[in-house]
């Protein structure tokens, strides 16, 4: 089984949500709303009413590399063979150097 993980990890948690908010706010609505967007700006409107504390019930959103680990080893727990991680926000570099140098090893 493989798992697509949704997170956001930066140096602090409020810019850990901040930038879920603004990359993936407009990725939560369920598939009913979703069907009936059609343009990026039917989509930015409809992220207008979405609360930045909202995206932690679709997004793993934490500036503690050990809260990763430890979301990640019980999803390997259930069972799931790969995980592949979407870190939503734009902070790839810092997220592959943490991740690489802290998680990841910590799940091998």
């Amino acid at each position: 089984m493989i798992l697509k993980v949704q997170l956001s990890y930066d140096r602090d948690e409020d810019s850990a949500l901040q930038k879920a908010y603004q990359q993936w706010r407009n990725n939560i609505f369920k598939n009913i709303l979703m069907t009936q967007l059609q343009t990026p700006q039917q989509f930015d409107a409809a992220g207008m009413f979405v609360q930045p504390e909202e995206l932690h019930e679709h997004v793993r959103i934490s500036a503690n590399p050990q809260q990763h680990i430890e979301w990640l080893q019980k999803d390997i727990e259930l069972g799931f063979d790969e995980l592949i991680l979407h870190n939503v926000n734009r902070g790839q570099q810092q997220f592959i150097e943490v991740f690489g140098e802290k998680v990841i090893p910590a799940l091998t």
